[in-house]
């Protein structure tokens, strides 16, 4: 996997790097006294200032779904692509669904979008997936 990892496009990189990463959210919001210096509207979160706050389901989410994009992209699954682009985008919009920040959706998706154009578009990401 590691060479793998070594021929991917440098923006391909950092997107399974961070998917990786994220597996540290999953373990702030599952184990307790697990300390990654989590902070929230600008407050330290611990785990029982995560499940107080809500923050804990999703936390568990996106500490699960983006690793296992990222170790989708890096094995080449057929769909990898299509996961990470839904990953990506109920990240983005699920936060943004409710009333008072609706308004914010459009500019919550740019960033989603770019990165989906990335990765079917881009001539070398389109070579590393085959495509």
């Amino acid at each position: 996997m590691v060479e793998v990892f070594k021929s991917m496009p440098l923006l391909l990189k950092f997107i399974t790097a961070h998917g990786l990463f994220c597996f540290l959210f999953f373990l702030s919001a599952v184990v307790p006294g697990f300390d990654v210096n989590f902070t929230y509207e600008g407050q330290p979160m611990g785990y029982d200032e995560i499940w107080r706050n809500g923050l804990g389901v999703h936390l568990i989410l996106i500490g699960s779904l983006f690793p296992i994009s990222a170790i989708l992209i890096l094995k080449k699954w057929q769909y990898c692509r299509q996961f990470y682009a839904l990953v990506i985008l109920g990240t983005f919009i699920i936060p943004n669904v409710n009333g008072d920040s609706f308004i914010y959706l459009p500019f919550a998706l740019i960033m989603p979008c770019l990165l989906i154009a990335y990765l079917f578009k881009y001539g070398k990401a389109k070579v590393y997936f085959g495509t």
